[in-house]
């Protein structure tokens, strides 16, 4: 499922290009929503209370950082609700993109 940027919850960025296309990997679009709102990954950890390097992982599509599928779709959710995209597409696109990762054994 695509995003349509003309729903509702894209009312707050009307005549603001974000530079967000429907067929960008799910963290691309979060860090351009997250830039074009002028906070950093500080900011939306303080706010969702996620830490900066599960953020910077869901970013750069690096989730064999993340323990599980469902701590990365949960943080990619939140992290969507904050930055104002819509949950369901960044959650299902996440799941997708984490389901094509390669799995690394869980480091501490």
């Amino acid at each position: 499922m695509l995003a349509n940027l003309n729903e509702p919850t894209f009312a707050a960025f009307n005549d603001v290009d974000l530079g967000i296309a429907t067929i960008d990997a799910p963290g691309k679009m979060l860090r351009r929503a997250r830039e074009a709102m002028g906070a950093s990954l500080a900011d939306v950890s303080l706010h969702t209370r996620i830490a900066e390097r599960h953020l910077e992982s869901i970013e750069l599509g690096y989730y064999s950082e993340i323990a599980a599928s469902i701590y990365a779709v949960g943080f990619a959710r939140t992290y969507a609700r904050y930055v104002g995209l819509p949950e369901d597409v960044i959650a299902d696109a996440v799941r997708a993109d984490y389901l094509k990762t390669p799995k690394q054994p869980f480091r501490s």
